[in-house]
């Protein structure tokens, strides 16, 4: 996908570079040229670290950016997500809460053998949850550094793993995990609701009840989110019974996860900070909405916050100048 419209302007622009910075996670693979003002150019692809066979990473990040790499073996890479986990090209560590940008930069992995410049992999954060239990966020952490203009806030960050992430005295000291985003691909494509999903299409008459039923599943979790399951079941006899279209089934599975999310993590976290929504257009919009029905009024940070936090982690770390 060309950045620019002619060679030369493409040129000029890769010139006024300084780092490429990485965000790969489970389900994504997303780069940036960054130079002293701000992102050059940006890409992306579905070769997130979980559909990587036999390794292949290097030939995965070649795919997607080879060119830049190739007209400037100089170039340093920044990476973050589950790249530097166990399952992703090497471990990159973790470090426990409370965080701040500075000790992230001081605890960069070094793994230049792999790409044959200087390649740095952020670490994870771990934190304990209410029961004592650890708590794991790789990525997201990045994404809170580029979103954060004050020293406190609460951030969250949905994808395939929604963190609730408390920040106070620009230092993560909290965290919260959920598995939205895989419970949703999950029962959409393997459960028993797969069959009766369907997509709506581009008529306003389609996208209007899909969002209506999405609202209705938001308000039905946020009041009774302990029988996140038994409404997940109802869902299935709603849809047999004629009660869900199918166009309108995914949208209502993915109003009761998120709003499930959103009562329970609207207990959990401090209630003095108000929560910034760090995702993607649509994502971010859907999440924004379903805090709204449920009472809770936060803003929408931009989404590629992880590309300023890159950024930022590699100054700290004078990665680049």
């Amino acid at each position: 996908m060309p950045e620019t419209p002619t060679h030369a302007a493409a040129t000029l622009r890769h010139d006024s570079a300084s780092l490429i910075g990485v965000d790969w996670g489970s389900s994504a693979l997303r780069a940036w040229l960054i130079g002293a003002d701000g992102i050059v150019a940006r890409r992306e692809s579905a070769a997130g670290v979980a559909t990587i066979a036999d390794g292949r990473f290097r030939e995965a990040l070649e795919a997607l950016c080879g060119d830049w790499l190739g007209r400037a073996p100089s170039l340093p890479v920044i990476a973050c997500g589950m790249i530097g986990s166990r399952d992703g090209w090497r471990d990159a560590g973790r470090l426990r809460t409370p965080a701040g940008l500075q000790t992230l930069a001081q605890r960069l992995s070094s793994f230049d053998d792999l790409l044959g410049r200087a390649f740095r992999v952020v670490p994870g954060l771990v934190a304990r949850g209410q029961i004592d239990s650890p708590d794991l966020m790789r990525g997201g952490e990045t994404q809170v550094f580029g979103a954060l203009q004050g020293r406190e806030g609460l951030f969250v960050l949905p994808g395939t793993h929604c963190r609730w992430v408390e920040v106070r005295d620009r230092q993560v000291v909290a965290f919260r995990t959920y598995m939205t985003g895989e419970i949703y691909s999950l029962l959409c494509r393997r459960s028993t609701l797969a069959s009766l999903c369907g997509d709506p299409d581009d008529s306003s008459q389609h996208q209007a009840e899909a969002l209506r039923a999405f609202d209705e599943g938001v308000d039905h979790a946020g009041t009774r989110p302990g029988s996140l399951t038994h409404l997940l079941f109802t869902a299935r006899t709603e849809a047999l019974l004629g009660g869900l279209a199918a166009h309108q089934l995914p949208a209502y599975l993915s109003g009761l996860l998120i709003g499930a999310e959103i009562r329970d993590a609207s207990d959990w976290s401090p209630h003095d900070l108000v929560p910034t929504v760090v995702a993607r257009s649509e994502l971010a919009s859907r999440y924004a909405r379903a805090m709204h029905r449920l009472g809770l009024h936060g803003s929408v940070a931009d989404g590629d916050s992880a590309a300023a936090g890159l950024a930022a982690i590699a100054r700290a770390a004078t990665l680049v100048a």
